[in-house]
């Protein structure tokens, strides 16, 4: 095509920022800036480099060589704050723009995957091929010397030059858009993103030094990068390549943040979170020690070079990725290096002369001495954020070393003077925890605070309280680890808040999502520290984490704890060969806890696989108990053996073991024991018999099983669940004619309902108990505050029979009447019989009586006291109306079976009385 002259110099491909935004149809994407790069091949060598790494790097089949480093700069410059009075510069005559397609189809590797219909334009280069018409001829290509010119200019000497012209625009001077000459102006909406094209299989690095946000993007081929520019704070960004290195420069112009993340056609940058994603909780690179060196694991690591920092001419060691690992979340300084602060990959500070060396691995990077010696400083270079290694203070040391620091620190303590009376207490606490003798630094804090308590507002201060708290078992005070955290330090707390909400419950899956993530942080830990939170945090990995999470548990230490947690890990996984193995060895393990939660694990697995009835497992946990109280593990097994004896439907068993438990059980479990013992009571209530009296109903047992309800009732929440409950008991205490303990059982309940079914139904059962009261003004007002439009028929049909039973109690028999209608239901014919009874108006009585026989009292079969009753009724009235054909009906209905006590002679006189007539 015309244009390949233009974008590509002896083999070189274009690499370019491209402003995120539509497709090119009315709304054009400029890829601006002054040329920074020649067009020609590289240099072999470059003043930005070393000359170890003046040549390409190896590839990551191969492992890069080892890289030194001849100058050395300890100080490293921080993120500040800038004068924000940086000015968006004028635009250059811009030519018009380039199909990204026709830099694809011409192999410029930072432009693979780039979406279709996207535009791009490289100002100073002139017109291409598939744009419109130029305005105006380009100007004349410069020459090959003034290019090979260009390209030997140093990095510091294009930064200065920028800021030169930067100066140019100062506040208060007008800055014109329009370019040179009848070329319009380029007007574009501000962005606060763009897209960096890098192919996946080219690593980058990126961190802040200064005021400025360097990306070097490791290009496997020399590339030929004109200088770009974007709109808004990009405006200033600045793109240069070395021999195979591109390095992209952003001054920051004030505070705030950037952000990077990796997409399927490249990184972007910009100055808000990328959407959808939480950018605190993205990944981070966390050190690891193994005998020969410090490894920063990647999933897939880039290439190793060296080269000088641009902003404080430091030199550097970088190691960079192709995925998304994120960086170092904070400084290390170290006797032999430092390691920077990075959002992506690994950067290291060569100290004076150089000592150290860095080379690409399958597993990561790996830093190691130059004389094959122990790094040094590994005490403090293993941890990955300010929130370990400052805030708690955490050192890598040895059990003897550990306990030496303790020592000096609170002689140390003991001796400070009032002006560092508070820090040196502090070092002290920071270093009981390092010990694991948390309850003493809480403690040590705690007198620290008494006499200065304005410290307890530095974030620093607030999280270590927190912690040991929550190491101590002081839950209440451990909830402050889940309080917003200052921005730069809420990616660090995660791994805090993950293993509160493990200790807390209620949050068990997001909890192993955050413990899993941050896994490696916590294996490198001090022993006592990790000793103590590992455990916890790799079994409930293993119980609620995702087939994902549970990956995390791949790295775990040796020993009979651990393999326990395989085993339930075995158990998610489905290989039960492999886990019944296990829990059978660890059975017998010496460590009584360990054997003990195996059996328990054996009892569950038996149980879940049907091998194990729920009585006979209810009997083994009650077996365990013993073994249980040794180990502090009897509220646990307390609350295994109640839902055994649930899943048996003993439930009077199952609440006695919840008693038990409610004694031992964590703080955590709560939740589970409030959901056990909710189904405990609705097993009770399910067991009642019915209203009608079944055969196993006495008056010893409804007392029995009410004053089981009463003593549970208040160890539940006000819940919906609760409020059916207490609705039963209210019933319950009804039938056992304790009228008013039941009205007040129901009122309580009512509010606690959410469903308007069912609390129109709780409505329906307290209007009866103060109807049966003779509070009628109450029975109304309680069925207008429960009612509602969208009842269903059923309902509405029931409140309108209560509305006639009050209307009958009030003296009002034509309005019962009339609201009843020709409703055929047993309670409506229940009170017109009534009515019609009261009136001696014996043959209407008859036929609803008859009507509700027909409904109540089968054929066949014991009848209950309440069907005899109905019988003998229909009987007595039937003779007052002189009714043969009803007492004949009614005598066959009933035949032969037999009453209780005088019922039966009564009905026989009744109806033989009758046949004799």
């Amino acid at each position: 095509m015309a244009g390949d002259g233009i974008w590509r110099r002896a083999g070189c491909g274009v690499a370019g920022l491209i402003m995120l935004g539509g497709p090119v149809v009315g709304s054009q994407m400029w890829l601006s800036g002054t040329a920074l790069a020649a067009q020609g091949p590289a240099r072999t060598s470059s003043p930005f480099m070393d000359e170890a790494s003046a040549g390409a790097g190896p590839s990551h089949s191969q492992p890069a060589s080892e890289h030194r480093q001849s100058q050395a700069n300890p100080h490293h410059g921080h993120p500040r704050p800038v004068s924000p009075h940086h000015q968006v510069r004028g635009r250059p005559a811009v030519p018009p723009p380039l199909q990204v397609q026709d830099h694809v189809k011409a192999g410029d590797p930072l432009l693979q995957g780039v979406p279709a219909g996207w535009g791009a334009h490289v100002l100073g280069v002139g017109a291409a091929q598939g744009g419109p018409p130029p305005q105006k001829t380009p100007p004349e290509a410069p020459s090959a010397d003034h290019r090979a010119e260009h390209r030997d200019q140093s990095l510091h000497q294009f930064l200065q030059a920028e800021g030169r012209e930067a100066d140019a625009a100062k506040p208060g001077l007008a800055v014109s858009s329009q370019p040179a000459g009848n070329e319009p102006a380029v007007s574009a909406p501000s962005r606060n993103r763009i897209l960096i094209p890098v192919p996946g299989q080219m690593g980058i690095a990126a961190y802040q030094s200064g005021d400025r946000f360097i990306i070097l993007v490791d290009a496997r081929q020399p590339m030929d990068v004109s200088a770009l520019r974007g709109d808004g704070m990009f405006s200033r960004l600045g793109v240069t390549t070395l021999p195979d290195l591109t390095m992209i420069s952003l001054p920051v112009p004030d505070t705030r943040q950037l952000y990077l993340s990796q997409q399927s056609d490249g990184w972007v940058l910009g100055d808000q979170p990328p959407p959808g994603m939480d950018y605190t909780d993205r990944p981070e690179i966390t050190p690891r020690l193994r005998g020969d060196g410090l490894l920063f694991p990647m999933r897939r690591p880039g290439r190793v070079f060296s080269i000088k920092d641009p902003a404080s001419g430091t030199s550097l060691v970088v190691g960079t990725t192709t995925l998304d690992d994120g960086g170092l979340l904070s400084l290390r300084k170290g006797r032999d290096y430092d390691v920077w602060p990075s959002m992506e990959g690994v950067v290291i500070a060569q100290h004076e002369p150089p000592q150290v060396v860095m080379r690409a691995i399958m597993q990561g990077d790996l830093l190691q001495r130059a004389d094959d010696r122990p790094l040094a400083d590994m005490d403090r270079a293993v941890y990955a954020s300010d929130v370990d290694l400052n805030w708690l203070g955490l050192k890598h040391l040895a059990a003897p070393q550990a306990q030496e620091r303790y020592r000096q620190a609170l002689v140390a303590a003991a001796d400070s003077s009032p002006g560092e009376r508070f820090g040196k207490r502090l070092d002290a606490a920071r270093a009981a925890l390092g010990v694991g003798a948390f309850p003493d630094a809480r403690a040590i804090m705690d007198v620290a605070l008494e006499d200065d308590p304005e410290e307890a507002f530095r974030p620093d201060v607030r999280f270590f309280l927190a912690a040991t708290d929550l190491l101590a078992g002081r839950m209440k005070g451990a909830a402050q680890l889940m309080q917003e955290w200052p921005e730069q330090a809420m990616r660090a707390t995660k791994l805090w808040q993950g293993l509160y909400e493990a200790a807390a419950g209620g949050n068990d899956a997001e909890a192993a999502r955050l413990l899993a993530r941050d896994m490696p942080r916590l294996l490198n830990y001090p022993e006592p520290l990790r000793a103590s939170l590992l455990p916890m945090a790799a079994e409930l990995i293993a119980r609620r984490g995702t087939p994902a999470d549970r990956k995390a548990l791949d790295s775990l230490p040796e020993g009979s704890e651990f393999r326990f947690i395989q085993a339930v890990r075995a158990l998610r996984d489905g290989d039960e060969k492999k886990a019944t193995s296990l829990l059978e060895a660890l059975s017998v393990d010496h460590d009584p806890v360990i054997a003990e939660k195996a059996m328990e694990e054996g009892v569950a697995l038996s149980l879940r696989d049907g091998h194990l009835p729920a009585e006979k497992a209810a009997r083994q946990y009650a077996s365990l108990l013993p073994d249980a109280r040794l180990s502090g593990r009897d509220g646990i097994v307390n609350m295994l053996r109640a839902g055994a004896d649930i899943r048996a439907h003993q439930w009077e068993a199952a609440l006695q073991a919840l008693d038990q438990a409610r004694q031992a059980a964590p703080p955590h479990d709560e939740a589970r024991m409030q959901a056990l013992l909710s189904a405990a009571l609705s097993g009770v209530v399910q067991g009642l018999p019915g209203p009608d009296g079944g055969g196993s109903q006495n008056e010893a047992t409804l007392l029995h099983e009410a004053a089981l309800l009463k003593a549970h009732m208040q160890d539940l929440p006000a819940s919906a669940k609760k409020g059916n409950l207490l609705l039963a008991y209210g019933r319950l205490l009804g039938r056992l004619g304790l009228e008013e303990q039941a009205g007040n059982a129901m009122n309580t309940a009512i509010p606690m309902m959410t469903d308007p079914q069912d609390r129109a139904a709780a409505g329906d059962a307290l209007a009866e108990n103060e109807i049966r009261r003779g509070q009628l003004d109450k029975a109304s007002a309680t069925l207008a505050d429960t009612g509602g439009a969208s009842l269903p028929p059923q309902e509405t049909a029931r409140r309108t029979r209560l509305m006639a039973s009050m209307a009958a109690a009030s003296g009002k028999p034509e309005v019962a009447l009339y609201l009843l209608g020709a409703d055929q239901d047993p309670q409506a014919a229940d009170i017109r019989a009534h009515i019609h009874e009261n009136r001696e108006e014996w043959s209407p009585a008859v036929a609803d009586l008859r009507s509700m026989v027909m409904q109540l009292l089968p054929p066949q079969g014991d009848m209950t006291v309440s069907q005899q009753l109905l019988a003998l009724r229909l009987a007595s009235d039937a003779s007052r109306a002189g009714d043969a054909g009803a007492l004949e009906w009614i005598r066959n209905r009933v035949g032969d079976r037999p009453f209780e006590g005088d019922a039966g002679r009564m009905f026989r006189l009744l109806v033989s009385a009758q046949q004799a007539q």
